[in-house]
Parts: C-alpha cells; structure tokens; sequence
C-alpha cells in the first residue's frame, strides 16, 4: 500500500528530525507534553515531503503512548475489572506492591499514569490540520492528510474523555511560548466528546480519501470509532436514543456485518507472521527494533521455570523478567468450563501448567500477543491491535440489545460463538437479561488482554455489580461510587498539576 511505503521510507527521518527536534524547544513543561511544532512549523512546511512525514509522525507517536508497560489499552481497558480476571502473580506475588494494583483501589495522583504522549499524538494532529494546505500537496494528499488527523485526534480525545473526564482541549499546534495552549485549562467531558463527534463529522467529510492501510486510519476503522462512540455516548452519557443508535447503526451497516469477516481460525488473528491479517481493522505496528508492550508483564522470571519449560528450550512458558499480572483463580475456572465446552479460544487466550522450578503448582499467562517466542526474553514485536472485525460484530450484538431487538442481538453473538464453538446458535434464549449476561460473556472470552472489556462492562452497565476486590466482595464499583462519583475514571497525574496550575484534580480523586 501508498501509505505504507510512505511510511517505512520516512520512518527514519521522522525518527532524526522530527522527534530530535522535539528536545530542543520551549512549552514543553505544561501538560509534560513533548512539543516540536514551536521549531518544525519554522523548518517545515514548504514542501509536500513535509506532509508526507507529518502524517504518520501521528501514529507513530500514539504507538510510541500505548506501547509502554504502563500505559496502553490493556491497562486503560481491563485491569481495573479486578479480581474476577486478574491476580498477583503466583510466582512472585507481586500484583498487589503495583500502582494501579484494583484489590485495593490505591491509585491517586501520585502513583498514576499520565497523559504526556497522548498529548504529544494530538499535537501532531493539530499540526497538520493546521499546515496541510501550506506546502504545496497535491489536493488529494491534503484530504487524506486532513482525514487522518481529524480521524487520529478523534481517537485520541475520545480515549482522554474516558479515562480522565475532564481534560485540556488543544486544537491548535503549540508553536510559541505566547500561546493559550501551552498551559490550557481543562473542559468539560461533555466538550470534549462534543468535539470527537465534530471531528468525526469533518473525517466523514473527507472519509473516501483514507485508505485502506491498516497501520493508519481506514473507511473501516473509521465506522469503528464512530460506532463506539455512538453506542457509549447513547450508554453512559444519556444521549438521545434515535440519534446515537441511528450513527452506530450506520457505521456498523458501512463495515457489513457477516461471518465471512472473521477468520475462521481464533489464533490466526493473532500471529505474528499474519500481521495485518483480513480480520485486523485498525493496528499500529511493532517490530524487533521497537519491540514493547504489556504483554511482558504475562511473562515469568527464567529462575522460577523449569529449564525445559522456558520458551527459548521450545518450552510453552514465556520468559522475560518479574510477572507481575495472571489470571484470578475464578477466570482460570470458567476458561477451563470454556474448554470442556469445546471453546476453541482458550488454548490462544490462557496458558497454564506445573511448570514452577520452586513447588510445582500451577502457573497462568495470557498466550495472546506474546511475539516471538524462541528467544528469552521475549521479543514483543506483535502489532498493537485496536479494532478487528469481531468486535464490529459484537458492537452490533449490543446496538441491536439496545434497540430491544433481541433475536437479531443473538444472531450476531452467534457468528462469534460459532467461530468458538463449531456450531450454529450456540445461545437461543432472546430474553433479555439473557441477551446481555451472553453478551457481556462473550467480551469475557473474546477479548481478554486486548482493552476491551473494561469498557463494555460500562457500557451495559455491567462494571456496577463488579467487586473489584475478592477479599471484600461487598465492595462492588457501585458502593465504591458513593464515595467517588468518578471511581470509573482516572485520577490526574500529580506531575501535570505541578507543571501546570491550571490543571485541577478530578472531584473524588487526590
């Protein structure tokens, strides 16, 4: 594809100008966002190469956010579901001496992750909305440029209005000291969403210019976000029925939603020699030379595993340094009944065995996304995945639950099972409790490690019978909202209150 060439021809540059150039300049210290655009915007621009840069300059860099240990989907989208998934690893014990550890609810603003590269991404998205036109592009490669930062920015307010709530709203590239932007005060939720749908508005404007190069925004990946958007504005932010339920559906109509989608075999979407396979929408790519991800944090020290069960011997275990996630006792459980069952996922989604070099007992990880695995450590060069067709699919199961359409709800949780199960209508009862407990349980084992699940507990208001804590099963996410109205999101970083005095803590959090 165009766009990919483009994209591994320059990398190097962008690498060597662009994100050298970021270290030397001013403004940075605010929101601890890295700006370049204050020195590029005077080097840059004048020709079309420029643009051809800028561009995947913004995906890289939301690669380089969603990449670290700390900070990725995962994280964002599933830990905080607690004990019912995750436990302290049983290796080393360590889960509950880590920050965002949900047993105890621990996180505040001191131990928290931050939102630096976030920024970073939209500043670059900024950038190109606001130079595009001034460099001489063709009129094509402008649109396309254009759609990729309306799209780019939209996916990234929309993950920075779920996480935090309250956040700052920059729409132009900081290139002076001078500007407003370099120390912005936080808006509304409701204005940040207010903005993903403007910018998915002005992206559908120019939507048939995307591409279809899956390491960038898509028609495809487009419709996606615009459908999540849609369902979780309808779910959570009370918005008007006809109207989000009516854009989900269009955009999930625009995917097509049918069985011939979704690869037949679970595991292949996931293989590392199969990147960017027919059932991935929209991912960022991960090499050897860019290796990262928190999939480490599946893997196990080598000193605990016997020598033959280590990857690198051609054993099944991954081998990387402390453990410090495994699945909770309950999930390992309801796998192994998936398996009885004949769920052809769980052999890609749970690895388990005797393996310890200590006592013998039983060990778990996640087998998904775990790159290559003949070398110790771990080499972690699986893409980064964010939308496949399976979860259009199961988007569709939801809208169609929402609109009281239960039998069509089932007939698209159907394609999914199939593909799991081998058999046609694997669920039949179209009540509907029994529509969305199916529902909710297939993103159960569907997606784990994927930063999924977390959201659509929230969006079928499942996350409020959830007890995030196993030794207090009492302590439900719905008591811990009592005493914090915004116990679903993230506490603000101290770091960027410091830079910035602006900035404010969310209500309920410290």
């Amino acid at each position: 594809m165009e766009e990919e060439m483009i994209m591994k021809k320059i990398f190097n540059i962008i690498a060597t100008a662009v994100f050298c150039i970021s270290s030397l300049t001013a403004c940075h210290k605010d929101l601890d966002i890295v700006y370049d655009n204050a020195l590029s915007a005077s080097i840059m621009w004048k020709d079309p190469s420029d643009l051809e840069q800028s561009v995947p300059a913004i995906y890289q860099r939301i690669r380089s956010y969603f990449a670290g240990a700390e900070c990725n989907v995962f994280y964002f989208g599933e830990i905080r579901v607690g004990d019912y998934m995750w436990g302290p690893s049983l290796e080393s014990k360590v889960q509950d001496n880590f920050k965002i550890a949900c047993r105890h609810n621990t996180m505040n603003g001191s131990n928290t992750i931050g939102w630096s590269g976030l920024y970073t991404a939209i500043d670059q998205a900024n950038a190109v909305l606001a130079h595009s036109s001034t460099c001489g592009a063709p009129e094509d490669r402008v649109k396309w440029a254009n759609a990729q930062a309306y799209f780019a920015r939209a996916f990234c307010y929309f993950y920075a209005a779920r996480i935090w709530g309250e956040v700052p709203l920059n729409l132009l590239p900081v290139e002076s000291t001078d500007q407003a932007e370099c120390y912005p005060e936080q808006v509304s939720a409701d204005k940040v969403y207010e903005q993903v749908e403007i910018d998915l508005a002005e992206c559908e404007k120019l939507g048939d210019v995307l591409g279809n190069e899956k390491y960038f925004g898509t028609k495809d990946a487009f419709n996606m976000l615009k459908a999540e958007y849609a369902l979780w504005m309808y779910s959570t932010r009370n918005g008007d029925k006809t109207k989000y339920l009516g854009m989900a559906e269009t955009a999930l109509n625009a995917i097509g939603i049918s069985e011939s989608k979704l690869l037949s075999n679970y595991s292949s979407i996931f293989d590392r020699n199969n990147k960017k396979n027919s059932e991935i929408i929209f991912a960022l790519n991960n090499t050897a030379s860019s290796a990262a991800g928190y999939q480490q944090y599946f893997c196990q020290p080598s000193n605990l595993i016997k020598a033959e069960a280590r990857c690198n011997n051609g054993g099944p275990v991954p081998i990387m340094s402390t453990q410090w996630w495994s699945y909770s006792q309950e999930f390992v459980d309801k796998f192994k009944a998936q398996e009885a069952l004949g769920d052809k996922r769980v052999s890609t989604n749970l690895g388990y065995g005797p393996y310890s070099a200590l006592d013998g007992h039983e060990i778990t990880w996640c087998n998904k996304l775990l790159g290559d695995m003949s070398k110790a450590p771990v080499i972690l060069d699986n893409d980064l995945l964010y939308y496949r067709y399976a979860l259009a699919v199961m988007f569709h199961a939801e809208l169609k639950y929402y609109q009281g359409n239960y039998s069509e709800a089932l007939k698209s949780l159907n394609m999914v099972a199939k593909r799991a199960y081998g058999k046609d209508n694997f669920y039949t009862d179209a009540t509907s409790s029994k529509v969305l407990d199916a529902i909710v349980n297939e993103y159960y084992l569907e997606f784990p490690a994927e930063g999924v699940i977390w959201w659509a507990l929230i969006r079928t208001g499942k996350i409020w019978d959830m007890a995030p804590n196993s030794e207090d099963p009492s302590t439900t996410f719905a008591s811990l909202r009592a005493k914090n109205p915004n116990i679903l999101l993230w506490p603000i970083a101290n770091g960027s209150m410091t830079k910035n005095h602006k900035i404010h803590q969310i209500e309920g959090w410290s």
